[in-house]
């Protein structure tokens, strides 16, 4: 019995390895560079805690969507566990899973927290064009 669970322990930690390995792979990560804010290209900042459910579903949301403004518009995170991050959000007065969209100039169009619906979603970021 004890081979029988060590086996399944080293499957199911096996499994949970790859699936993290694979989403690494297949999704971009998003980057926390908030340096090109206000270098000429429109900005969607996602205000992210890590661990945190609110910021973590709104960053599963923002990629499926992102591949469709990436040409016009940036995508970056301010992860609140660093220092820039927790300077952005002071700045904008925003929390985690929050979405500040910031115009070619660095200067914020909406504050607002990532829409549920992916239509609306697309449409909070069309804004920016």
């Amino acid at each position: 019995m004890a081979k029988s669970v060590k086996a399944l322990i080293v499957v199911v930690g096996l499994g949970f390895l790859g699936w993290l390995v694979l989403t690494y792979l297949v999704v971009k990560p998003f980057s926390t560079d908030l340096s090109v804010i206000g270098e000429g290209k429109p900005v969607v900042v996602l205000v992210h805690e890590s661990y945190m459910p609110a910021g973590m579903e709104a960053m599963e949301r923002l990629n499926q969507v992102r591949g469709a403004f990436e040409s016009d518009i940036k995508f970056r995170v301010a992860d609140l566990g660093t220092p820039d991050g927790k300077t952005f959000a002071s700045l904008h007065d925003v929390f985690d899973g929050a979405m500040v969209l910031l115009d070619a100039q660095g200067e914020p169009v909406r504050i607002t927290l990532v829409p549920e619906s992916i239509v609306s979603l697309k449409q909070e970021i069309e804004r920016l064009r």
